[in-house]
C-alpha cells in the first residue's frame, strides 16, 4: 500500500534578501493537506517568510508563497 506521506513542507526562515538556507519541516514528508495548512500558516504569520509545499520524489510544486513567487521573479530580472 502506497503512503500518502509525500509531501515536504520547505521555507527559508527570515528576510530573503538576507537568508537563503532551505529548511524542511519536521515531521516531513507529510500529508498534502497539513503540508499545505502548515504552509499557509507560516505565510499568514507575516515577515516575508518563503514557504513552499513539493513532493518529496519529484520536486514538483503545488504551493508557493507570495514571498518565493517574487524571490524567483527578482533572480530572473
Amino acid at each position: 500500500m502506497a503512503t500518502q506521506k509525500v509531501w515536504n513542507l520547505k521555507y527559508v526562515a527570515g528576510n530573503p534578501e538576507m537568508f537563503s538556507k532551505e529548511t524542511t519541516a519536521a515531521g516531513s514528508p507529510m500529508k498534502r493537506s497539513a503540508a499545505l495548512s502548515g504552509a499557509q500558516t507560516i505565510e499568514s504569520q507575516g515577515g516575508g517568510w518563503r514557504v513552499w509545499v513539493e513532493h518529496a520524489e519529484t520536486g514538483q510544486r503545488i504551493f508557493e508563497s507570495a514571498a518565493e513567487k517574487n524571490h524567483f521573479e527578482d533572480r530572473e530580472a
